[in-house]
């Protein structure tokens, strides 16, 4: 597993932006009323934030961009670096980040490219823009991180369809020397990459007639190729050994005790499975929040996201020591120790479809 150690940086701020339309997964018309009972404690999840067609998760990262370089009174000019992390870019070709380094005016001399990970999108991301950041030579970067997995799910697939939501976050990052460190615990496991997949679509298996018929899986489970599969059991058995694992880890590398953490921000896949991990890693649940209830499962900005809606006058007011982790599609996982110090978090904007 990757252990590493990154110096000289700082968060300087974040923003996030979801759409204006709410669905609520009491009118979803998929689950009959036992499931419905049933389902939503355990999901934690009540409703979620969509997009209208013809919008994407780039274009809600590029509000919060714009609102978050207002905030911090940053020049556009001094952007060195911007990268877009999400699954679900705006085209194959060419990279999202070239698109929104346009929009947002920034200067030509910005260096600008995509990562495509879902679920541990920020925590990676994160690792690779701070690394880059570390030596001197880059003074200034926007992570962008976008989820649409209303557009990966079929909206017929009542495992799927009712977990995800549509959201947008920048994260603002800066060299400073001596800052503490940052240190990162990642891993992957492709052998079971298929747990969590859309079938086709890339260029391993394109576009055909049979990728858009929609086919019954069960009752109330219909989905096509190009919709998200996800082997939930698998998946959850993934998360509940992997995430108390990981973190344990990175508190032995870099020699933290779990009660000097003030805030634990998890992937928020579900309700269930993160209060199993919880549970299971002995941690004060008051120590790690949920933005699942209103938001739903937010992929690569479930984190950050997390940040700025349940914790953000704590951030603001106060300096921080926090655990990030996720884990996820790929199979990949990775926790993050980081510390913030007063950082600027703008109210979370919606964006009207």
């Amino acid at each position: 597993m990757a252990l590493i150690t990154i110096k000289n940086v700082v968060i300087r701020g974040m923003a996030a932006c979801v759409p204006s339309k709410i669905e609520e997964n009491s009118d979803y018309p998929y689950f009959d009323d036992n499931e419905l009972d049933r389902m939503i404690p355990t999901i934690g999840i009540e409703r979620r934030r969509v997009l209208e067609k013809e919008k994407t998760c780039a274009d809600l990262a590029c509000k919060a961009a714009e609102k978050l370089l207002n905030e911090l009174g940053w020049e556009k000019e001094s952007i060195d670096l911007l990268v877009f992390c999400s699954p679900d870019r705006d085209y194959i070709l060419p990279d999202t980040a070239c698109i929104i380094q346009g929009k947002l005016g920034l200067s030509k001399s910005t260096m600008a490219f995509d990562m495509t990970l879902g679920c541990t999108g920020w925590t990676y991301s994160m690792t690779n823009v701070c690394s880059l950041l570390s030596s001197g030579c880059i003074k200034r970067a926007l992570l962008l991180t976008g989820n649409m997995g209303t557009y990966e799910c079929a909206y017929t697939d009542k495992t799927a369809y009712p977990l995800f939501s549509d959201s947008g976050v920048t994260t603002a990052l800066e060299y400073k020397n001596g800052a503490s460190p940052i240190f990162c615990q990642l891993g992957t496991d492709g052998k079971n990459y298929e747990d969590i997949i859309i079938h086709d679509g890339g260029a391993r298996n394109g576009v055909t007639e049979n990728s858009l018929l929609l086919k019954d899986f069960g009752p109330n489970i219909k989905r096509s190729r190009l919709h998200m599969e996800m082997k939930g059991m698998e998946v959850f058995a993934f998360a509940l050994k992997t995430a108390p694992k990981s973190v344990e880890e990175l508190f032995d590398y870099c020699q933290i005790n779990k009660d000097e953490v003030d805030c634990y921000f998890f992937h928020q896949a579900n309700y269930y499975m993160v209060k199993k991990i919880i549970k299971k890693m002995k941690i004060d649940p008051e120590k790690a929040p949920f933005s699942l209830l209103n938001f739903g499962n937010t992929g690569a900005c479930s984190i950050p996201f997390t940040m700025i809606t349940e914790r953000a006058e704590l951030l603001r007011n106060n300096h921080l020591k926090n655990v990030g982790c996720s884990f996820g599609v790929g199979l990949s996982w990775a926790s993050l120790f980081f510390e913030t110090d007063h950082i600027i978090i703008p109210e979370l904007i919606e964006f009207d479809n």
